[in-house]
Order: C-alpha cells, then structure tokens, then sequence
C-alpha cells in the first residue's frame, strides 16, 4: 500500500522555512549550471559555425592566432608551389594573404565603454576564398579606398559602424575609413569583424607583412598533403583546416567549464546536506505520525518511497526553477573576450537540451543522495517507542 501524494505535499508544506531554504539552494545549484553551460555552448556553436572544410589557415610557428603570427613576403611568396590549391577563372591560385590588427571601438549605448575588435585587411581575392562571406547591405570596398565593410554582429554592437559612417582607424588614427557595406557569414565569428583592403590597412598600420594566408582546396580530400608540404622544409609554416583552427580558439572553454563544474560540484554537495538535513528534521518531528502509519499497514517501502518522493518534489521544483531563471537572465546577444585573439566575440546563450538534462539529472541526484538515507531511517523507526512520546 502506498501513502497518497498529497501527503508528501502537506509534509513538506509542515516545514516552510527549511523547505524554502533547501529549495533555494538547489535552484541557485542549477541556475549557476545552466548559465555556465549555456555560455559554453553559445560560444562552440558561434566558433563552430565559422570556416570551411576546403580552407587551410596558415600561420606563423608558435602561433595560437592570427593576432600574434607574423608571416613575412618571402614566407607566403613559397605558398603558391602548395599541391591541391584551387584556382579561379581566370587560373588565379585562390590564396588569400590577410592582415589582422586590433583597434578600439566604443560599444553601442555603454556610456564610452570600447571593446577590441578585430580589423582584417584583405584583397578581393579573400571574398573568393570565404565564400561564406555574403554582403547584405550596401558594398564591398574598393581595393586601394578608405572603406569597410562591417560584420553584422560588429554592426549591431558598436557605435558608428552604419552604413556612410566613418571610423578612425591606423597607427596614430589618423586614417579616416568609410562604412560601405555590411556582411554576413551564417552566425560565425568573422562577422564581428571589420574588413578593409590589405594594402591600405598595412600602409595604415606600417605593417610590412601579413598575419595568415587562407588557402581553398581544389579537393578537400587532399588537405593533410597540402599540411605535410607547408610545414616540411620548402615552406617551413603552420598550417591547419580552418574549421579546426576557431575549434581551438574555444578550447580555453573547456577549462573555464572543468573550473566552474568544479564549483557546482561543490554546492551540490552542499545542496545533499540541506535536503538530508531538512528530511531528518521530518523524520524527527514526525516519529508519532510515522509510526502510525506503519501501525494501519503502510510498509517499510511505502515509508521510504514517501520520503524519497518529498526530495524529488523539491528538488524537481528547484530544477524547474533554476530552469526558468537561467532563461530569463540571460540576454539574447552577449560578449565575450577571448584570451588568445583578445577580441570581442558575440555569441547567443544556448540552452540546449543537453544542458536541461544535466540540471534535470544533477537535481535529481541531489535528491537521491539527501534523501536516501532520511527515508531508511524513517522506515526504521521503533513503532513501540515512538507511540510512546508524548
């Protein structure tokens, strides 16, 4: 014979105040997840979206970024001997040599707050090689111009970036570029960047050489022997699949993640000791009432699987909680900045269902382990002596 649920909901509305407080712990336990998972999540999924399987990134050895290689011309002149490069139609190798530079350009409405953003000098042969990149509004820039073209992610978080807007931009900023354009490239990273031609930037920045070299495959079958041929002797640079490279560049939240798990771990253990203590305080103050009903024939089993289903209902209620608050918190476009480009990177919170089962099982879990061993000793009680007390 089982007892009725309603049982379990007056039992647990008998302790408001440690009822409360356990339930308060638990919901902070999941909301503290999700929030971390989700910004996890947003950011693989923006860095994931971003290059092609047919593109090779080239870097300086060492290097972990575009924003700390530097690969001279006599370098990248030895690229266009790579085996497997695509040509255009005019039998032009699709090798695009670019530059990335930094600058600081105030946040949209942030009272003069500026974030660094990414500038990556290009020639038209680029808009080739990242097919992916797609002009929405006005133009692209001409070669040897003053212009940009604006990502829409930079666009739409930054001052100044619109269309016919100017931006000062090169070493003492005292170059005066114009907005002509804005682009997509399907929710990736490029599109919090700025693009400018190659030659103007690096006139603009005294650079005399280039960042990376991103090269399309005529067959993509064929990248590991264009790798092997870059970094062997006759070139003698780094070189890796360009989805592979932003790959890397979430791979600090991996560690972000196992630090912060770390923590959670750490109050769901904590969240264990309320629930166990606020069903020992049930069992203490219900000794009476328990061995009564083990009097008119409820189980042991029934006993324990009441208990067991009071820590589930709260913490189910937690869960849901936590669920809905880490929905409501989190806003719709985010920053983030990343130690290794240290650029600006927007991306969009997920909260997949991966990350709702977790909270749903580390709830759960919590529930078990604190309720575990309450509802044993609940069904343990002495029905003799606890009839007994007055």
């Amino acid at each position: 014979m089982r007892l009725p649920l309603y049982y379990t909901w007056h039992s647990l509305l008998r302790q408001k105040l440690n009822s409360l407080l356990t339930f308060v712990v638990v919901t902070i336990v999941v909301f503290v997840l999700c929030v971390l998972l989700s910004f996890a999540a947003g950011i693989r999924a923006s860095l994931a979206a971003t290059g092609s399987a047919a593109n090779l990134l080239v870097l300086k050895p060492g290097s972990k970024a575009e924003s700390t290689s530097l690969i001279m011309p006599e370098e990248s002149a030895r690229l266009m001997q790579t085996p497997g490069i695509s040509r255009d139609a005019a039998g032009e190798l699709l090798i695009s040599p670019e530059l990335c530079v930094q600058a600081s350009i105030p946040r949209r409405g942030a009272n003069g707050a500026r974030s660094n953003v990414a500038i990556r000098g290009i020639d038209p042969v680029g808009w080739v090689v990242h097919n992916e990149v797609q002009t929405v509004e006005g133009r692209k820039m001409a070669p040897g111009a003053l212009e940009l073209v604006v990502g829409k992610a930079a666009r739409d978080r930054y001052a100044n970036l619109q269309i016919g807007d100017e931006v000062l931009l090169g070493r003492s900023h005292n170059r005066r570029f114009r907005v002509v354009g804005v682009f997509e490239a399907g929710g990736g990273a490029l599109e919090n960047e700025i693009w400018a031609p190659r030659t103007i930037l690096s006139d603009a920045y005294g650079r005399r050489f280039v960042s990376s070299a991103a090269m399309r495959l005529a067959n993509p079958e064929q990248a590991d022997e264009a790798i092997r041929y870059i970094m062997g002797s006759s070139v003698r640079l780094d070189a890796r699949r360009e989805p592979e490279y932003y790959a890397e560049l979430s791979a600090r939240m991996r560690e972000i993640v196992l630090l912060v798990s770390i923590l959670i771990g750490v109050m769901a253990f904590g969240a264990i000791f309320a629930v166990a203590n606020t069903l020992y305080a049930a069992v203490d103050g219900r000794r009476r009432e328990i061995a009564m009903l083990r009097t008119v024939g409820f189980r042991r089993t029934a006993i324990v699987l009441a208990f067991l289903i009071e820590s589930f209902a709260m913490c189910g209620l937690a869960c849901a909680t936590g669920l809905i608050a880490s929905v409501l918190y989190q806003r719709p476009r985010q920053e983030y900045l990343s130690d290794i480009t240290w650029t600006a990177y927007a991306y969009d919170p997920k909260l997949t269902p991966g990350v709702v089962l977790i909270a749903i099982g580390l709830s759960m879990l919590v529930g078990v382990v604190g309720g575990i061993a309450p509802a044993f000793k609940a069904a343990r009680t002495n029905i003799i002596e606890a009839l007994r007390k007055v």
